[in-house]
């Protein structure tokens, strides 16, 4: 049964937005930044709402930035069979997102594969055998402007934010070579972005020094990427869509940056085929759909909205299966890079 949605109260959404600009934040800092003497009392509250599935941490390898990729696949199914079909593919390590959609398409999926060869045998060997599903269409990602990592609920000043920012973002990028530690580290923050590096050395079998070390270098180098997720309807942005539209190609790279830096919008792409821009924002009501759409075609005269899918559940965001509320009820290792 789908618990009650209640909202998360204005200290709760303090304590998440925190967690978004650092996830691996020190319970002090965290208390400091949102006027809270005890950091136990902090760490509690973050507790409880991550048992309840209200919010999560996680890590996940930037495909583009480690040679791979990700696709962007949307789907048909036979009447009466896209709530199997979503539960079917949410279940599999290499979809990392389902949502079940109203509009041109019944199902819009995340893919990440080590390459193309990879990709389109998964397509075909896995993701097209699955019963009902009776027509797919694949765009490929070629650039993220935006992604779920970045989004931020602005429920702190920005002093707060400056004091929480561990400024990998503002370093150069540097060079790392992955080994087979990096991968086994990063499949353990996946599960829980907040794991401690005691725990850490421990299961991947390192010391602490290590562990510490080869995550920062991952980090540094920006393959790896934590992020806070919250369950949307919990904040008062219980629709999400997504709009599909095409720019000329000489204005893609500034329209995505445009569109990135609006406040709804939680990811940004340019992707091959017919729509070769796509974002995805969350909104408070249906009706600000279309309110969305006139902002950014005002804003950027160049974009053509070509279609809006408008997610009617998201049955898996990021490895993490949810319920009809948006709460995380389970993780699917995402295994794609292992």
């Amino acid at each position: 049964m789908t618990r009650k949605t209640v909202m998360l109260s204005e200290s709760d959404l303090a304590l998440v937005n925190a967690l978004q600009v650092w996830p691996r934040a020190p319970w002090s800092a965290v208390a400091t930044s949102l006027g809270v003497r005890s950091a136990d009392a902090v760490a509690r509250r973050w507790e409880r709402l991550a048992e309840r599935g209200d919010a999560w941490t996680t890590a996940y390898f930037r495909a583009l930035s480690t040679g791979g990729c990700v696709a962007l696949v949307t789907a048909r199914c036979r009447p009466g069979t896209k709530e199997q079909v979503a539960a079917t593919l949410a279940e599999d390590s290499c979809c990392i997102s389902v949502e079940i959609t109203a509009g041109t398409q019944d199902l819009l999926l995340t893919v990440a594969a080590q390459d193309l060869e990879a990709l389109n045998h998964y397509l075909v060997q896995h993701v097209e055998q699955v019963h009902g599903l009776t027509a797919t269409t694949t765009a490929l990602v070629t650039r993220f402007y935006s992604e779920g990592a970045n989004w931020r609920l602005h429920a702190l000043g920005a002093s707060a934010h400056a004091a929480l920012d561990p400024g990998f973002g503002q370093q150069s990028a540097s060079s790392i070579t992955f080994t087979g530690l990096d991968r086994k580290l990063a499949g353990l923050l996946s599960a829980d972005g907040r794991t401690s590096y005691a725990q850490l050395a421990e299961e991947a079998g390192t010391s602490q020094a290590t562990a510490r070390r080869r995550v920062t270098a991952m980090l540094r180098s920006r393959v790896l990427a934590l992020r806070c997720e919250v369950a949307a309807p919990l904040v008062g942005l219980p629709v999400t869509a997504t709009l599909r539209g095409r720019v000329a190609a000489l204005d893609v790279d500034r329209v995505g940056a445009g569109l990135a830096g609006l406040s709804p919008v939680r990811m940004c792409a340019a992707v091959t085929g017919e729509h070769n821009l796509v974002a995805t924002v969350w909104l408070p009501s249906i009706s600000a759909v279309q309110q969305f759409e006139q902002v950014a075609t005002r804003n950027f005269p160049a974009l053509v909205v070509h279609d809006t899918l408008v997610n009617l559940r998201t049955v898996k965001r990021m490895g993490r299966l949810l319920d009809r509320s948006g709460r995380a009820t389970g993780f699917v290792p995402m295994r794609v890079w292992a």
